[in-house]
C-alpha cells in the first residue's frame, strides 16, 4: 500500500528531513520518499497505518498535512 501526503510548512531540506525521520519512526512504514519541490511525501506501507498516525508524525516535525491520498 502506498500513500501520498501533501505537506504544508516543508520549506527547506531540514524540514523535509525532519518529516522523513518522523514518518520512518512509525511501525509499518517501509519507506518514505520526499519530493521537496512538490511538498509531497510518498509513504510505502508494510501494512495499514491510519492517516491520523501519519498526520501526528508530520505535526511533530512542525509541519501540517494538507491531504492524504491512497495511491
Amino acid at each position: 500500500m502506498t500513500k501520498k501526503v501533501l505537506v504544508d510548512g516543508m520549506e527547506c531540506e531540514y524540514c523535509a528531513s525532519q518529516v522523513m525521520k518522523a514518518l520512518l519512526g512509525i511501525d509499518g512504514i517501509n519507506s518514505v520518499d520526499v519530493i521537496f519541490s512538490e511538498k509531497n511525501v510518498i509513504v510505502e506501507l508494510l501494512y495499514e497505518v491510519s492517516n491520523d498516525k501519519l498526520e501526528i508524525a508530520v505535526e511533530e516535525a512542525e509541519c501540517k498535512v494538507v491531504e492524504i491520498k491512497d495511491l
